[in-house]
């Protein structure tokens, strides 16, 4: 683990996110997990340098919830028709399209225990959506978008084909500690419905390598938070 990437992820714990320990809400003072920090925190951090912005903001939201107390749910990911058992949050941060409509961009981000040796990232602006509109940040209102990061044989994964179903369920709990850096932000503790069916692709040095695997999840009741503009 690099001293760059800690100190990365020790900078977002100064963010807008916190949490403590409340009766029924998704939140809890256990200790973090540093490891899933550092892993998420490294590959927001490499989004970034990509210029991907929108999945960098949804990487950095998640490292730090956990960060800070949110506390992720036990979903089972089925890979190559073999099961493995992920912790995962959802993100869901508000924005303005360019007709001032407002759109929910929500991420799902879960990753293996300790150590965390695969990250999956999925993210979309509806409900149900599809796999397939490549590497770009803006795939349509309809597209979804996923990566599955084989940390420990350094492999990445993109989603080319399925669908993505990642629906809001309830929220309403303020988080305990409301965005600082940010005053114009609200958070609130939410539940969501996640459903993933895709095709994932290996990415090589030139281009799509092999044939594709499935992966697939479905688990209701995720913890997470929704982000939105207090005006």
């Amino acid at each position: 683990m690099s001293c760059r990437v800690l100190r990365s992820v020790t900078l977002l714990a100064a963010g807008w996110l916190a949490a403590a320990c409340q009766e029924g809400a998704p939140t809890t003072p256990v200790e973090a997990d540093l490891g899933a920090q550092a892993a998420i925190g490294a590959a927001g951090e490499l989004a970034a340098q990509g210029g991907d912005n929108e999945r960098a903001e949804a990487l950095r939201d998640a490292a730090n919830a956990i960060r800070l107390g949110i506390r992720p749910s036990q979903i089972e990911v089925k890979i190559k028709n073999e099961k493995f058992s992920y912790l995962a949050i959802v993100i869901g941060r508000e924005r303005r399209s360019a007709s001032g409509d407002a759109v929910l961009i929500r991420s799902l981000v879960a990753w293996t225990g300790r150590p965390t040796t695969a990250l999956l990232h999925v993210s979309s602006k509806t409900d149900h959506a599809l796999f397939g509109g490549g590497s770009s940040s803006d795939n349509g209102p309809g597209g979804a978008r996923g990566q599955w990061k084989d940390l420990a044989n350094s492999a990445l994964w993109v989603a080319t084909a399925g669908s993505a179903d990642l629906e809001l369920k309830s929220s309403g709990g303020a988080c305990p500690i409301q965005p600082t850096a940010d005053a114009a932000l609200r958070c609130v503790l939410a539940k969501w419905d996640v459903r993933v069916n895709g095709n994932f692709q290996l990415v090589g040095d030139d281009g799509p390598d092999g044939n594709p695997i499935e992966i697939h999840t479905k688990a209701d009741g995720v913890n997470g938070v929704v982000i939105s503009p207090t005006g």
